[in-house]
């Protein structure tokens, strides 16, 4: 129990009380282009301590999908949608809703990191465009071994670094659950987890938790950005994601959204 506690950690930012100066990125990431990603939700959520950043997955026209722990003690949620940039010069771009609705699941267990999803409702339908659309969501019981997927956020690209002024993206490639034990405790790594890791040691960093991870050839939701080792984003070690697979009935059953 006590290693599961020390080699895990929750990628979210803690912005303080504003927003800093943003000039780095994913760990070994690109730059997006504008409409690459138009499901990439971006959430500043508004907490006790001041304000902490996350990443989200649009999946209707009302509904994103985040992590559990970016929804912990949250009164609020800047939206951002359809948007690459991101800076505290007001150099933004895309549309700001505020929500303050969330639905976390049920058995959601930050010891464990556990059923680590959460639902965020936006107050009013948005409207989509070509920078504005909703990700398809996987089911079934594909385990994606071996894929390469793609993640995505304005997380660290730097260990102890800022977060990024400009959407970041990272090619990596699914591995066994049993191959990621190697890495974390296996009662972390559940059934309900999936695991990744890149090439060049891409990978999520803090900021990113909460954003999604899809099929690289198909663009289909297959992980939300969960946990990674606590030595640090740039040393190689795989991201840990929650398997969509496994909370695609939760979803639907949630928010209506046929799966």
């Amino acid at each position: 129990m006590k290693f599961a506690i020390i080699v895990i950690v929750a990628l979210y930012a803690n912005c303080a009380y504003s927003v800093p100066h943003y000039d780095t990125r994913v760990v070994n990431g690109e730059s997006a282009e504008v409409g690459q990603f138009p499901y990439q939700v971006q959430l500043v959520v508004t907490v006790p301590q001041g304000r902490a950043l996350c990443g989200g997955s649009l999946i209707s026209d009302q509904w994103v999908l985040t992590a559990g722990h970016c929804v912990e003690k949250a009164s609020s949620f800047d939206v951002r949608l359809g948007a690459v940039k991101f800076s505290s010069d007001g150099n933004a771009d895309g549309i700001v809703i505020k929500a303050t609705k969330y639905i976390r699941h049920e058995k959601y267990n930050p010891l464990f990191a556990a059923n680590d999803v959460a639902l965020v409702q936006l107050p009013e339908k948005v409207t989509f465009s070509d920078t504005i659309q909703p990700v398809k969501i996987s089911s079934g019981s594909d385990l994606f071994v071996g894929r390469e997927v793609v993640v995505s956020g304005w997380g660290l690209q730097h260990d102890k670094g800022n977060v990024a002024e400009h959407l970041q993206y990272a090619s990596l490639n699914v591995i066994s659950n049993k191959e990621c034990t190697q890495t974390f405790n296996p009662l972390v790594v559940k059934a309900t987890t999936i695991c990744a890791k890149g090439p060049q040691k891409q990978s999520p960093c803090q900021g990113d938790s909460g954003g999604p991870l899809v099929l690289a050839d198909e663009g289909t939701l297959v992980g939300v950005v969960s946990f990674g080792h606590v030595l640090g984003c740039e040393q190689g070690f795989p991201g840990a994601f929650a398997r969509i697979t496994s909370f695609a009935s939760w979803i639907s059953q949630k928010t209506g959204i046929k799966v």
